[in-house]
């Protein structure tokens, strides 16, 4: 062996050197999250690792949304550092909902060094164990994390660091869940074999029993071309596992009549010639649900069974039409195969389609789909009129809409979307306050996608006023980073997806109304020349600053527009949702009130 070869072999990297330039690896260029004493060392070693940089949060719980944001959009692992105990407990919340939502996220923790920890030192962040009197439990933090994770990794062996950070970073991939690495601030210099860093991270997921696959793709085949009336029914599940090339390259060579959830919405581009429209059980469009469960053969990707995603469990689709193709299962009409994820199957089924034995299909236009409900308001703007006008007037191909957990995830659906839309809301899990720094991530995402020289596109959210004074404080580092969304602020006076649920007038569903939103970038200390902001109160002003010089050349700049509705504007969707909902809970309430020998209440 020459001394050359075994300079090479034991040449080492920092173990936090090694961490970062791993998750460069993987596309990512910025890190998000909050500086603590537990892990500043840790984040020196990211400014080690050429293209990789920090975006600093407000605080850890934005920082855990804006990860979820970024997750979403580019489909690889949203990054965020926090410190021991109180910055990751803060970030908690935002990382059950990336769990919820099968979104790739990867928490770093800096703990306390080992001795300190083994020895249940009394530092700071940490709680007693039992009483005032018992020492701590360092580790109390890493088993809260335990419910909303896949994969953890406490790195305290130095001999099997690189095997660590490698399994969790390739498990948050296969999974497209979030995970926990907890790094001690004693071990951030340990010194890791520089020559683990060529070693390619093994991402792509292969399933145990190939065969399986083939027989299976033989037994979907065979349906398809046996049904009379296929459909493909598109779920979120598809996009968080990285699907939509080989989704939509199946629509096109099939021309199956397709359809998406809520939360899918746009998976499908709206003006293919194979979508129908959305499937949300009772609460979908005249005609939809009628098309998707009389269907013989339903096609299910990536589902999410959820009260919100199916119209309050009204999804009704028969085990013996249904075919679904889910990251843990592949089960055909009631015949579940457990341990298989979709991805190798629907690649083999796209592959082998014989479209001359496909079935004649029925037109997009023989399904008559009818129009929305519309909704009437006291103020000028309404729910209806307003999103309707943005999709037909606004919105362009390929831009990134989040919708806020409120109104906005509901009444955004009456806009028709133009192609390869990437829409986000948080629909299932619903943190208020998610969507702002959500689209903090977005715009980190979509500035590595531009550097990559990916598909130009903006950011467009859609946030409550409610919601937005949760977390706000995101607004200055989406100004100080140069970014550039367009946010319209709904101003409807308080928490109004709550008065739909219950107290419409109640004072707990108020909040402060004397905001002067368009003055906040000031306030955060933002230049004049990087915002435009406005407020519009009718259509008239609405539609003329959406088609103003101004407005249009502000688009480089981050584009504010407070848009006032009134509080009772409740899109009717939410409003079914409410209904149905309502019924449901009563019933189930009466029902277990009368097994447990209780006299039912009302809920």
């Amino acid at each position: 062996m020459t001394m050359t070869e075994t300079e090479t072999e034991t040449e080492t990297v920092p173990l936090g050197d090694y961490l970062f330039q791993r998750i460069h690896q993987l596309g990512i260029t910025k890190i998000l999250g909050c500086p603590g004493d537990f892990n500043m060392t840790l984040l020196d070693h990211i400014f080690n690792v050429e293209g990789l940089d920090w975006v600093g949060n407000c605080n850890e719980l934005n920082a855990s949304y804006a990860a979820d944001g970024y997750g979403r959009v580019r489909g690889v692992p949203g990054v965020l550092v926090t410190t021991y105990g109180v910055g990751e407990l803060s970030a908690i919340n935002g990382v059950a909902g990336a769990f919820a939502e099968h979104v790739p996220v990867l928490h770093i923790v800096g703990t306390p060094a080992r001795p300190e920890m083994e020895y249940r030192m009394w530092m700071h962040h940490t709680l007693p164990a039992g009483t005032d009197s018992e020492s701590p439990d360092h580790h109390v933090y890493q088993r809260m994390s335990a419910p909303v994770r896949c994969v953890c990794a406490a790195l305290d062996d130095v001999d099997t660091l690189a095997e660590e950070v490698d399994r969790v970073l390739i498990t948050i991939w296969r999974k497209s869940l979030p995970g926990y690495i907890y790094v001690p601030i004693d071990i951030v210099n340990a010194p890791v074999p520089k020559s683990k860093l060529d070693v390619e991270l093994k991402l792509k997921i292969i399933n145990p029993d190939p065969s399986l696959e083939d027989a299976l793709v033989l037994d979907i085949l065979d349906a398809i071309y046996k049904s009379k009336s296929p459909t493909i029914l598109v779920d979120i599940l598809a996009r968080r596992h990285r699907s939509r090339k080989l989704v939509m390259e199946l629509i096109d060579k099939t021309q199956i009549p397709s359809f998406s959830t809520d939360l899918a919405k746009g998976f499908v581009d709206e003006d293919h010639p194979a979508f129908v429209g959305q499937y949300n059980g009772r609460l979908s469009l005249p005609g939809v649900a009628e098309a998707v469960e009389r269907s013989d053969v339903v096609i299910n990707i990536g589902p999410l069974i959820s009260d919100s995603n199916t119209g309050g469990f009204t999804r009704f689709i028969e085990d013996k039409h249904l075919i679904v193709l889910h990251p843990s299962y592949i089960e055909i009409f009631g015949v579940r195969h457990e341990g298989l994820h979709f991805l190798p199957v629907l690649e083999k089924l796209v592959a082998q389609i014989d479209k001359s034995k496909l079935p004649k299909l029925r037109t997009v236009e023989s399904f008559n789909i009818g129009p929305p409900k519309v909704v009437e308001s006291p103020a000028d703007i309404s729910t209806s009129y307003f999103y309707k006008y943005i999709g037909d007037n606004f919105l362009k191909a390929n831009d990134i809409v989040i919708a806020d957990s409120g109104t906005a995830q509901y009444g955004i659906n009456e806009a028709r979307f133009p192609s390869n839309i990437n829409f986000t809301t948080q629909l299932y899990y619903s943190s208020i306050g998610f969507a702002l720094p959500a689209a903090l991530g977005a715009c980190v995402a979509q500035r590595e996608i531009d550097a990559e020289g990916g598909a130009k596109a903006r950011v467009v959210l859609f946030e409550g006023d409610g919601s937005a004074m949760m977390t706000i404080q995101e607004l200055s580092t989406i100004t100080r980073n140069g970014y550039n969304p367009t946010i319209f602020l709904i101003n409807n006076s308080g928490y109004t997806i709550e008065r739909a649920i219950h107290g419409p007038e109640a004072k707990y569903n108020d909040i402060s109304p004397n905001w002067h939103w368009t003055e906040l970038f000031k306030t955060f200390g933002a230049d004049e020349s990087k915002y435009f902001a406005a407020k519009v109160t009718t259509k008239e002003e609405l539609e003329d600053l959406l088609a103003s010089k101004e407005f249009a050349e502000a688009e480089s700049k981050a584009r504010f527009v407070e848009v006032v509705m009134d509080k009772m504007d409740i899109p009717w969707r939410l409003s079914g949702q409410m209904a149905i909902m309502g019924e449901k809970v009563k019933q189930w309430s009466i029902d277990y009130s009368s097994k447990r020998g209780e006299v039912p209440r009302a809920v």
